[in-house]
């Protein structure tokens, strides 16, 4: 699949963010390509889902669906409407991901799939070592000139009611509350109430 940027193809390092910032080694953003959405699975599963006692026995399930999930997802049909971008340090012979961001626009709700469309940020997620260091804020901020060339001026997201550091993240960003939404309950975990929090461009 070609590049799912915006930017030029052949630098497709992300211009409002370059080379960043309070870490010791710098990192780059770039849109991530099909051949990377395994490791986008691994950091996801690793982020989102507990790795040790008995849930860890999931975890390749996990990583299996979300791949299936982000391959389906961007596909060569994939929507013009949908960007993943990924955090990564550059090495001599190889990089590393260490956090990703996916914006795309749809309806907030998945039960209204007929509702207005909006930009909405999902799958922000940063590896452990590198939190608290710059890469979420870095990761948000490159979301931006994107939903503006798609002619939006709000940015939505969801964040857990008791995920206090994410909150503390995106308001440092300038993210408000809207309005709660509804508790949703997961299969395997316990349900948490999420609020929904908006940005004006």
């Amino acid at each position: 699949m070609a590049d799912l940027g915006i930017f030029d193809p052949k630098n497709p390092v992300i211009h409002d963010a370059p080379s960043i910032c309070q870490m010791d080694i710098p990192f780059h953003l770039c849109t991530l390509k099909q051949q990377e959405l395994s490791a986008v699975a691994a950091l996801l599963s690793l982020c989102f889902y507990p790795q040790d006692g008995w849930r860890s026995w999931f975890t390749p399930l996990l990583q299996m669906g979300i791949f299936h999930d982000l391959q389906s997802r961007y596909s060569v049909h994939r929507s013009p409407y949908t960007r993943l971008i990924g955090a990564q340090i550059l090495r001599s012979t190889s990089s590393e991901l260490i956090g990703t961001v996916e914006v795309s626009l749809k309806p907030l709700s998945p039960w209204s799939p007929f509702a207005p469309a909006v930009a909405y940020i999902s799958n922000l997620a940063v590896v452990p070592p590198y939190r608290s260091q710059g890469v979420g804020k870095q990761l948000l901020l490159a979301c931006e000139p994107i939903v503006r060339q798609w002619r939006q001026n709000h940015l939505y997201l969801h964040v857990l009611n008791d995920n206090t550091p994410a909150q503390r993240l995106y308001a440092k960003v300038g993210y408000q509350l809207t309005h709660p939404n509804a508790r949703q309950a997961s299969l395997i975990f316990a349900p948490s109430k999420r609020l929904l929090l908006s940005k004006s461009l």
